[in-house]
């Protein structure tokens, strides 16, 4: 037998002999099987290993929906039924009174991993009531890739807009000191023969800005061409203040009845001509004619200036569930917490359900009160404002919506490593560095960091069984599987070791037992039954009986 063999085999024995550490972890993203075709384990077996392994609590978080909370709560019924067995066995004079306080030291916290959904981001970025017949910059930029901090500027192109009217134009290529990757090349037609002869940035960017004096930046999806001017203007020490429109969202709030709102999209439901697609001259061409247009459908609306843009293109119900979704995970501190978590489930899967119930940032501040919302995975907002470089003050307002900060084990997100499309994860230590930048947010905004396991199954075998889910749902790499499974304490201090030994005991433990002592031992339901209350019931369903039985006596007598 391999040495490889015989330390699973180790682990396994070890695992099943319990969690040995003095100080127990608590998991705090937990799902079942009714996280739909995602979680292969039951409520109650979640909860059972848990207490067997001396954890003080578990959390069960599904995704978007609650209904493992009945299965989890029998669980801990049972549990407490045997421990106040044992109690009474050790004080047979304790009083039926006394006996009813008693329950284990362990609870099951309620929550969910919610599909949030950013409405409180406006459609224009550090607005500043501008006219909308002032002077804009509609722009274009081509990529080596979607991260500002890896990748590189190939091309960008500029229109201005003046009073509703193409003024003036700006394009050039820029030589991004890297090879063009073969996927790019495809996309945009620029190879690097192209750019080879072109100016680098440092030389581009100055010239760009100049073109934009003065101006609002209008760019379709703004964030991710904004991210990479706002990133090589850091990079040259430029300290500039942009204020920027997008025009997906003034899409979304002026073309309602689409579904997409892709450039391609939105040209062709305008009438505007779009050659070339994914070259930035063009791409900015486009985006101009659609904005052109846009200030007019504004102004009819009487929209004058960008800060009235901002408060009455506040997004509807419509407007929410055609937006991208991020997790975020939501548990329950108290009643108050479970009745409000309940209100959340019924209203995202009633008024914003399309092919998931989407959570609005809005409509969770409404009813926040008893509830703790974290970051989430490598799904959530937070990570992925890492992942793609975000500007400073859009992580600070990401951090600042979150009651705690969550990282996870490098193993959960190394798919990453093998999808082309994610330029900012190549190695491990790139996922290490991300979990790093995250504690560090978390120190710096006084903000808990947590580490979980974003468990799926139970133990490290199972994987298999969630590896025919994901194949028959399509994943081409179902075959690996991302180690889902219930951790012990001391595999989690291991796991996180590479942030030094007092800060991995600090995620692993200290902080995730600090959430659940903010959280109150509670059932998911009501002790008692609760029939409904129809007023007059018994009067009205006798008189139905009554006249039911006099029609039938009626019908059988004269036939």
């Amino acid at each position: 037998m391999t040495t490889d063999v015989k330390r699973t085999l180790e682990k396994q024995q070890y695992r099943m002999h319990g969690d040995h550490a003095a100080v127990k972890r608590v998991e705090l993203h937990c799902h079942t099987k009714m996280s739909d075709m995602d979680g292969i384990t039951d409520a109650a077996v979640l909860v059972k290993r848990a207490y067997e392994w001396g954890q003080p609590a578990i959390a069960i978080t599904d995704h978007g929906v609650v209904q493992s909370f009945p299965e989890a709560n029998h669980a801990m019924e049972a549990i407490d039924a045997d421990y106040r067995k044992k109690y009474q066995k050790e004080h047979p004079d304790a009083s039926k009174e006394e006996l009813k306080k008693v329950s284990a030291p362990f609870k099951v916290i309620y929550g969910m991993e919610a599909y949030l959904v950013d409405d409180q981001k406006g459609i224009v970025a550090n607005s500043k009531g501008q006219s909308l017949d002032q002077s804009y910059v509609v722009f274009d930029l081509e990529t080596t890739g979607f991260s500002p901090v890896v990748d590189r500027i190939i091309e960008i192109g500029a229109v201005r807009v003046e009073k509703g009217q193409i003024t003036d134009r700006f394009s050039t290529f820029v030589n991004p000191q890297i090879p063009i990757p073969f996927k790019i090349e495809n996309l945009t037609g620029i190879s690097d023969d192209m750019v080879m002869s072109a100016p680098f940035i440092e030389d581009v960017l100055s010239d760009f800005l100049e073109f934009c004096e003065g101006s609002v930046l209008v760019a379709h999806n703004a964030g991710f061409d904004m991210s990479f001017i706002e990133q090589n203007c850091e990079r040259q020490g430029m300290k500039r203040e942009f204020t920027s429109a997008d025009t997906v969202a003034m899409a979304r709030f002026l073309l309602p009845g689409l579904n997409r709102f892709k450039l391609d999209t939105v040209a062709k439901a305008l009438g505007v001509s779009l050659d070339n697609h994914h070259r930035a001259v063009d791409d900015a061409a486009c985006t101009a004619e659609i904005f052109v247009r846009f200030v007019k459908m504004l102004k009819d609306r009487g929209i004058e200036d960008l800060d009235v843009l901002n408060e009455k293109g506040s997004f509807s119900e419509d407007t929410i569930r055609k937006m991208p979704t991020y997790h975020a995970i939501i548990l329950a501190t108290g009643e108050t917490g479970r009745v409000n978590l309940y209100r959340l489930v019924s209203e995202t899967h009633l008024n914003y359900y399309n092919r998931r119930p989407r959570l609005a940032k809005s409509l969770y501040m409404k009813y926040h009160e008893g509830l703790l919302i974290g970051s989430a995975c490598e799904a959530g907002e937070l990570y992925q404002a890492l992942l793609r470089g975000a500007p400073k003050q859009e992580i600070t307002r990401l951090v600042e919506f979150y009651d705690y900060l969550e990282i996870q084990p490098i193993g959960n997100n190394a798919f990453m490593i093998r999808k082309e499309d994610v330029s900012a994860v190549s190695s491990e230590e790139d996922l290490k560095e991300i979990n790093r930048k995250i504690v560090k947010l978390g120190e710096k905004f006084h903000k808990p960091v947590v580490a979980t396991c974003d468990v799926h199954f139970i133990d490290p075998q199972d994987e298999v069984y969630r590896r025919i889910i994901m194949s028959g749902k399509g994943f081409d790499d179902a075959d690996n599987q991302a180690p889902l499974y219930f951790r012990t304490t001391d595999e989690m201090l291991e796991e996180f070791s590479y942030l030094g030994s007092g800060k991995a005991e600090e995620v692993v433990v200290t902080n995730p037992r600090k959430i659940a002592e903010m959280v109150d031992k509670i059932s998911p339901i009501r002790a008692g039954k609760f029939p409904p209350v129809i007023e007059n019931s018994d009067t009205d369903l006798r008189n139905i009986c009554y006249n039911l039985f006099v029609n039938c006596a009626f019908f059988l007598i004269f036939r």
